[in-house]
């Protein structure tokens, strides 16, 4: 009678583990994918997927990739885990500790580094669809100027596919948008700062040469801000020129003696917020070999109205 009561019993979980046979072949397809996928991206690796059932799941350890395009991209992370959806495979998530980035376009060479970091990745079948990136308490350099230190600093870059504007502009090939919070530039006060750069060229970005000979163009915007309001906004193009890309532009701002200090790497004498920004024009190599070309400060600077119920302008670098 024991016998035959298992039988019912057997009968109903048969459908059961059909099931989860089915599925755990094709998470294994899954998985099979996802490794191939790590080792093109991690050559030298043997990246082990796991997470069944819900996930696929990879740790790296001591990874350190580098590339040369003419433009150099660099990362070396201590330990480094991956997570991708199984039926998701446009969308990986990284977690890293003890990671190091950084980068070079041509003379410029910033880099960050961070104890423990987020990303995510998304593809549009070859194209970048997005990459964000998430450091706190980051250190490093935005390859101009002192060193920086910030509480959280976040990139977010794209491949764009935008219409031709004009008969001079080029259409929009990238992207890369910049926000750090309690940023300290050099011996600055702490400041929020947004950036937003939209790089344009006659055709994809798969090649630095063929960007710069194509009249390829950065257009820029950099807006930092304190607790009491903006500081500074920053609207300017970057061009390749032979000796290395060049910046110009206008920079609004309610304190520019501080905006001038910062930019020529001397101290600002104290200085009371503008009413009214002024609009400075700017011009300079990158990096900066020497104080930037900056002009537009109005002769009446002294006289004119102060917020002088807010805080002095701070620090800028």
């Amino acid at each position: 009678m024991i016998g035959k009561r298992r039988w019912p019993l057997l009968l109903a979980l048969l459908p059961l583990l059909l099931g989860l046979g089915v599925y755990w072949q094709l998470w294994r397809g899954w998985a099979d994918g996802f490794e191939a996928t790590l080792a093109r991206w991690f050559p030298g690796e043997r990246p082990v997927a796991t997470g069944f059932p819900y996930r696929l799941e990879a740790e790296l350890a001591d990874v350190a990739l580098a590339h040369d395009g003419g433009v150099g991209l660099g990362l070396k992370v201590d330990r480094l885990r991956l997570n991708r959806g199984p039926w998701r495979p446009e969308l990986t998530v990284f977690q890293g500790q003890g990671i190091a980035l950084a980068a070079r376009f041509g003379a410029l060479t910033p880099r960050l580094a961070a104890a423990v970091g987020t990303a995510s990745l998304k593809l549009d079948g070859d194209r970048l669809a997005r990459l964000s990136i998430a450091l706190p308490a980051a250190r490093g350099n935005f390859g101009l100027g002192p060193d920086v230190v910030a509480e959280r600093i976040e990139l977010h870059a794209r491949e764009r596919i935008g219409p031709k504007q004009g008969n001079a502009v080029l259409p929009p090939r990238g992207q890369l948008v910049l926000n750090a919070t309690g940023l300290r530039l050099g011996q600055g006060a702490a400041i929020s700062l947004a950036g937003d750069a939209t790089v344009r060229g006659p055709r994809r970005l798969d090649d630095l040469g063929r960007w710069q000979a194509g009249g390829g163009s950065i257009d820029l915007t950099l807006a930092g801000s304190d607790a009491t309001g903006e500081l500074f906004a920053l609207e300017a193009t970057v061009v390749p020129v032979q000796d290395g890309p060049r910046l110009a532009g206008t920079i609004s701002t309610v304190c520019p003696l501080a905006v001038q200090a910062a930019l020529n790497g001397t101290d600002a004498p104290r200085e009371l917020r503008l009413r009214a920004p002024v609009r400075l024009a700017i011009e300079t190599a990158l990096p900066a070999g020497g104080p930037a070309a900056l002009s537009g400060l109005p002769a009446d600077l002294a006289v004119r109205a102060r917020r002088a119920q807010l805080p002095a302008c701070p620090r800028l670098a």
